[in-house]
Parts: structure tokens; sequence; C-alpha cells
């Protein structure tokens, strides 16, 4: 796995721990797991999305593709093509 989506992995799960106010739910999420099936609301989905252009620096683009948006491991992998 490239060192970037190693390290965006790690941030996104702190972002979600500070979205839940815990780390219990990031804990018990694998990385590959779809984050909706696992219980995350699409209101702390956008809190997210909105949390990791603050963290990361970028804009989402209107016509992001909905796999993208599926679990820990899609978003890591996002992150890691704006980078390069």
């Amino acid at each position: 796995m490239p060192e970037q989506a190693s390290e965006a992995k790690q941030r996104i799960r702190v972002l979600l721990a500070d979205l839940l106010g815990s780390d219990q739910f990031t804990t018990k999420v694998l990385d590959d797991v779809s984050l909706r099936e696992a219980g995350l609301s699409s209101n702390a989905l956008v809190s997210l999305l909105v949390a990791m252009e603050d963290a990361f620096g970028f804009e989402w683009d209107d016509d992001v593709q909905p796999e993208v948006l599926r679990s820990i491991d899609s978003l890591a992998a996002y992150v890691a093509t704006l980078r390069n």
C-alpha cells in the first residue's frame, strides 16, 4: 500500500472519531467495509467529507463517483491520487 494512502487512512479514522465523539466506530470497522452498511449516517458522511476537505486541503468534485465514498480504503485511495 502506498504510504500516502496509509497516512490518509489514519487521518480519516481520526476525523471519524472526532466527528462521532468516540473511536468505538472506527476501531470496529475494517478499512474495506462500507461505511453506510457499518452504520454511518448520511449526515455523518457529509460531515466527514467536509472535514476531509479541511484536513487534506481539497474540494470534492460534483461528479465524484459513489464508489469513492464507500469505505475508508476508497476515501484514502482518492486522497492519495490527489497528492500525486
